[in-house]
């Protein structure tokens, strides 16, 4: 796991510009460092050490006749079948590491080797023999890769590069919490989709295009013996590896494989003194049956202060989730104790398993009488709790729509696509056409309306949102975290259940109910998130009033002061619940100014 930077066709001399981009990801890897300049190319990395420790596996690396180099960022699972199809071929190693064993295979079958990595990566790749390159991502977009075609510079966060605004990417991202690639918050710096790749020419000219679809197919095994598989893939490492545990389902599917594969492991959790959003008897039920070496951390509203303004520097990018600062939090406390850590990511959008995917008919139907359902509904009493009813009726009335993409778009998001106008200084009908579209992209080939969803939300929600924050807020803490639900072949098996296994991932739950007691796996989805409700109206109330100023959001010039005002006017006098509306313009205001200091 690493932090990669540099430039494939650069204009002049870059390297003033990629030494400052190698310096915005030295939090990705503490371990080591290279800058080298390969022809015209440029390629640097900053090393976190997990497969093979020695220099031997530093980067940039080259092949023994020097004819490829590559910086890489990521974990292939597959690595030590595949090292040993490249030895049987003739293949020199010099490592023992996962990064030799993509050049290798490369240098026996071309750009077709990239299609045979099953891992979390992306990687930069020069051929000095046809003078060729590649950027290339994993095909659920794990890792993430930023790159811009003037130059083709590339790095892993948005924050080594520079730029004003994009617009376009500020009205989706108010929709979505999340920029959907390929947009980015600066405008000319895309992010590269997941599966796909840059194929720059020996002449400099960038071509984007896929490379592989998601795994599909027949299953090659039962889920017991799959997901066996898998985590043991995923335990391979040269350092300590622990668990994330929620409590529920997902993650505790991986910690109990995880003990029946090597014994007593390490799991982490985060405890909350708001008992609506505290998750303590699950994952201490869960500890306590697979009898791991358990580790909790309580956060508080002290704690969410001090990590409030740290935020934006630690996304490097606009995302409101407010799961970002437990998860940050936990990943500052795992690491004191491991180098890598397991999670439950990625079983919802493959297994089925948000509320939104069970109500989604139910949703549509209600579209005519939406208007005065939530004129209703809007009277019941405001409740912050976690998830509470009145959060949940208002956000399903607020969002029933005739399409169900769109509809599912707009349970999962924020602001609605009729808000807009009123809110943003420079709204775009033409930009939210192109949207609508783009959300429709994955869904063309689905084979129901179930699938559709689940593909749109891999493509968007999953991929830009929910990997994200994991990856900003782990890497920040220099922890690598591994997701094994999202493994070709967990995503091979998923894909090839019926929709009626899926829902309310029913398939999961009957795994765990032979491993686990009741409470565990007829529980409800709760979501990991944090009391943001409370907080805008206690403690971070002077700091969200500051922040979000009439005078100072004129100064940006990107939101409509009143529309703000009258936001948090509703919100501190209980009449509204409004913590994602605030929490979505909060998170991009901050990221801009620390952007302009």
């Amino acid at each position: 796991m690493c932090g990669i930077a540099g430039a494939l066709a650069p204009r002049g001399d870059a390297m003033p510009e990629v030494l400052r981009m190698h310096a915005a990801v030295a939090h990705r890897g503490p371990d080591g460092e290279g800058v080298e300049r390969v022809g015209d190319a440029i390629l640097a990395q900053r090393r976190l050490a997990i497969i093979d420790l020695s220099d031997n596996a530093a980067q940039p690396m080259w092949d023994a006749n020097r004819q490829v180099c590559l910086v890489y960022n990521g974990e292939i699972y597959n690595y030590r079948a595949l090292r040993e199809e490249c030895l049987a071929r003739g293949a020199i190693f010099t490592s023992t590491s996962d990064t030799e064993v993509i050049l290798q295979l490369y240098l026996l079958d071309g750009e077709a080797a990239f299609a045979r990595l099953n891992g979390m990566f992306a990687f930069a790749l020069v051929d000095t023999r046809s003078g060729e390159s590649y950027l290339v991502r994993d095909v659920m977009g794990i890792k993430p890769l930023y790159w811009r075609p003037d130059g083709v510079l590339f790095a892993s966060e948005l924050s080594a590069f520079r730029g004003e605004v994009d617009r376009e990417a500020l009205q989706a991202y108010s929709q979505l919490d999340f920029v959907p690639s390929p947009l980015s918050m600066i405008r000319g710096v895309r992010k590269l989709p997941g599966g796909h790749l840059v194929h720059v020419s020996r002449d400099g000219v960038p071509t984007v295009r896929r490379y592989r679809e998601e795994a599909s197919g027949a299953p090659s095994a039962d889920f017991d013996a799959t997901i066996r598989d898998v985590v043991a893939r995923q335990l391979i490492a040269d350092v300590p590896v622990g668990v994330f545990l929620s409590g529920g389902i997902d993650s505790s599917i991986v910690a109990r494989v995880a003990t029946d594969l090597v014994g007593r492991v390490s799991t982490f959790s985060i405890a909350f003194d708001d008992p609506s959003f505290d998750e303590t008897p699950y994952f201490e039920t869960v500890a306590k049956a697979i009898g791991s070496d358990h580790h909790t951390e309580r956060i508080t509203e002290q704690t969410m202060e001090s990590l409030l303004p740290d935020v934006p520097r630690v996304v490097g990018e606009p995302l409101a989730d407010g799961s970002i600062f437990p998860t940050y939090f936990l990943a500052r406390f795992a690491r004191k104790h491991v180098q890598v850590a397991l999670s439950g990511d990625g079983a919802d959008e493959l297994f089925g398993g948000y509320p939104t995917h069970r109500v989604s008919r139910w949703g549509r139907r209600i579209v005519p009488f939406r208007r005065p359902l939530l004129a209703l509904a809007r009277r019941l009493p405001v409740s912050h709790d976690n998830l509470s009813f009145d959060y949940r009726l208002k956000k399903l009335l607020e969002g029933a729509h005739r399409d169900p993409i769109v509809q599912n778009e707009r349970w999962l998001g924020t602001f609605m696509a009729e808000e807009l106008p009123s809110l943003l200084t420079g709204y775009d009908a033409a930009a939210q056409a192109r949207f609508i579209d783009a959300l429709h992209e994955p869904s063309r080939d689905a084979t129901s309306e179930l699938d559709a969803i689940l593909r749109t939300d891999r493509r968007f929600y999953l991929q830009d949102g929910v990997l994200v924050k994991v990856d900003r807020a782990t890497m920040a803490s220099a922890l690598e975290v591994r997701v094994p639900m999202l493994d070709d072949e967990i995503v091979r098996y998923a894909r090839s259940l019926p929709d009626g296994e899926k829902l309310d991932k029913r398939h999961l739950r009957r795994w765990a109910s032979a491993h686990f007691p009741p409470s565990i796996w007829k529980r409800k989805k709760k979501g990991f998130g944090a009391p943001l409700a409370r907080w805008f109206r206690g403690p971070l109330r002077t700091f969200v009033r500051d922040a979000l100023a009439p005078d100072a959001l004129r100064r940006d010039g990107f939101y409509q002061p009143a529309t703000i005002e009258a936001l948090l006017d509703a919100h501190e006098s209980g009449r509204s619940d409004e913590r994602k509306r605030i929490f979505n313009v909060l998170m991009f205001t901050l990221w801009y100014r620390s952007l302009r200091a």
